[in-house]
């Protein structure tokens, strides 16, 4: 890539859309059960949720009113009058006046921690001008001791090309060291003060895998880092301690919960993200199952030996609701950068296709030992290139290994060709979509569009065609890329427009899926990924009582109206982890 990336095209006008849906599918109505699946009569329920639009993912039963609940399990799955059955004087009975009851949902891609931090730190996510981003940093600034003035989440669509320059944070901060990460994670503007510190100079080279952006008529680098170009600053920021990282992971959690979120996937951990949930489940508050993606390569924590050593220790850290038996690897960069890797090369001045962070070959002898240790490989892969390398692996680790049960999955997916797209069920490879980003946004009208033209945009997060091809459909939120609220990924998927109404135009509408399929993907579909089909992701008799209560049936609303919805109640193993103010509940309640 040259110093100041590809040129922007000069004219370019992209259809991005068909018309609006004016309503989510609609699936006929049925009768609930005349009674509960079988259990026995004998016992007691702990809980009985009643007066409820159950949909419980499990196609023996799809439809019910009410569950009963004991010890966590889920004793019963009917009707009010049935599951009136096992209520006793202690029965706690909560009237759900009609709202939408579901499996708790999963997000199979999120970094808890990190989020978490943005929370507790200086979130610039709300910013909507380069003015606001400045302006949020000045009121940071006088809250935060002298140092490094750390921000998060800025919105790179705000650029042209999505290149800042250090003029602006100079100005305000001369002395001060500023870092600020975009919600991507794989790109950091930063003032000349942190560069200085760095020592990145004119003459400093490019890292593997990483550019630093410069002035073309200098080389005098502009503050915009991308890859692994980050770390020559980020490794002088203070480090997190444990209990930063506890205090984190506990607001994580909290907001979670908030959006009736019980499962999840940590997309990219080390060592230290093990710790604190250790720490956490060890003292009980850990009230979520986790599976964890151990980075490998490009972005790991842990170089050469040191992987292994870590790898070689993730049995320590598994139990209570942790699963350690995953890695994750980089594949590619990301379009905003021009480092994801794609079959036809990027428009503008100087063609070049992005990079593999790994030999292609050499990709496929990692897959294939990690398959064989029965490891999860969890892929990020942005560019069609990447998308098909990572295929490659798959295949490859299959003809070495034989079929094995390991659920692998390539997350994102922006852009995939369409020869490749009967591999992913071919493969069993899964898709983890972050549908949310399906909508014309100024990521892809201003950044994306110039680098790789209108037929590719019109191609991108192709969640239908993927369907039709066979391939399993999973969500998750990459949080704090995005939001971490299913209800606004749910919409976007059904209607590939921004779920706020702030951005017009439509993404690609042949790619909408129904609210079906985008119920799947974040319950039945992303627990099978995880490992935990039969112990969560319906709601049936024997199964965990993870549960959350929406304050409306999705089914019966326009589409437009999702991500306005709202979690009513929040259930982790039949305990009340999240609440609203208007559910009632009583102790004591008649049949």
């Amino acid at each position: 890539m040259s110093g100041t990336r590809a040129g922007v095209l000069a004219t370019a006008v992209v259809v991005l859309g068909a018309a609006l849906l004016a309503s989510c599918d609609r699936r006929p109505e049925s009768t609930p059960a005349a009674g509960p699946m079988p259990a026995d009569p004998a016992v007691a329920a702990d809980l009985v949720i009643r007066n409820a639009r159950v949909y419980t993912q499990n196609p023996q039963q799809p439809h019910a009113t009410s569950v009963a609940v004991a010890d966590g399990v889920i004793l019963a799955v009917g009707d009010d009058a049935s599951t009136g059955e096992f209520v006793a004087e202690h029965t706690r009975v909560i009237d759900a006046e009609q709202g939408m009851l579901l499996p708790g949902f999963h997000d199979a891609h999120v970094h808890p921690l990190s989020s978490g931090a943005a929370l507790l730190g200086c979130s610039l996510s709300d910013a909507r001008s380069e003015q606001e981003i400045l302006d949020g940093l000045r009121d940071c600034a006088a809250g935060v001791e002298a140092g490094w003035l750390v921000g998060l989440d800025f919105n790179l669509g705000l650029f042209p090309g999505g290149n800042p320059h250090k003029a602006s944070l100079d100005a305000l901060f001369p002395r001060r060291p500023v870092y600020l990460t975009a919600p991507d994670g794989h790109s950091a503007w930063v003032n000349s003060a942190a560069l200085a510190l760095a020592g990145i100079t004119a003459d400093t080279p490019d890292p593997a895998q990483g550019v630093i952006e410069r002035d073309p008529a200098t080389g005098e680098a502009t503050g915009m880092l991308w890859e692994t170009a980050q770390a020559l600053v980020r490794e002088l920021l203070p480090k997190a301690s444990p209990e930063d990282d506890i205090v984190a992971l506990q607001a994580a959690l909290q907001l979670m919960h908030s959006k009736g979120i019980t499962s999840f996937i940590d997309a990219a951990v080390g060592e230290q993200h093990w710790r604190a949930y250790r720490s956490l489940a060890a003292a009980g508050e850990l009230q979520a199952r986790v599976r964890t993606s151990l980075t490998y390569g490009t972005f790991s924590q842990h170089p050469g030996e040191e992987f292994e050593a870590v790898l070689a220790r993730r049995g320590e850290y598994a139990g209570a609701g942790v699963n350690t038996d995953a890695v994750k690897l980089f594949v590619d960069g990301v379009l905003e950068g021009e480092t994801a890797a794609l079959l036809t090369p990027y428009l503008g001045d100087h063609p070049h296709s992005g990079e593999i962070n790994f030999d292609p070959e050499q990709l496929k002898d990692i897959v294939t030992r990690f398959d064989a240790m029965g490891l999860q490989v969890h892929v990020h892969a942005i560019g069609d290139r990447g998308v098909r390398v990572a295929l490659d692996a798959f295949e490859a680790a299959r003809a070495r290994n034989g079929e094995r049960d390991n659920r692998h999955h390539i997350a994102h997916l922006q852009l995939v060709h369409p020869d490749d797209m009967p591999r992913f069920a071919e493969l069993n490879v899964s898709t983890t979509f972050q549908a949310l980003w399906a909508y014309p946004d100024s990521y892809i009208t201003e950044i994306n569009l110039p680098a790789v033209g209108a037929e590719r945009v019109n191609r991108m997060y192709p969640v239908y065609s993927l369907q039709r091809a066979g391939a399993r459909i999973v969500g998750g939120s990459d949080w704090s890329v995005s939001s971490v609220n299913p209800l606004d990924a749910i919409e976007t998927a059904l209607r590939r427009q921004d779920p706020d109404s702030r951005v017009p135009g439509t993404l690609n509408a042949e790619e909408a899926v129904t609210l079906d399929t985008m119920l799947a993907a974040y319950t039945r579909e992303a627990a099978w990924l995880m490992h935990q089909e039969d112990l969560v992701g319906s709601i049936a008799v024997g199964k965990r009582a993870d549960l959350v209560l929406l304050n409306r049936d999705l089914y019966r609303i326009p589409v437009q109206d999702i991500n306005s919805t709202t979690v009513q109640m929040t259930l982790f193993d039949g305990e009340v982890v999240y609440r609203a103010g208007a559910t009632n509940t009583s102790t004591a309640a008649t049949k």
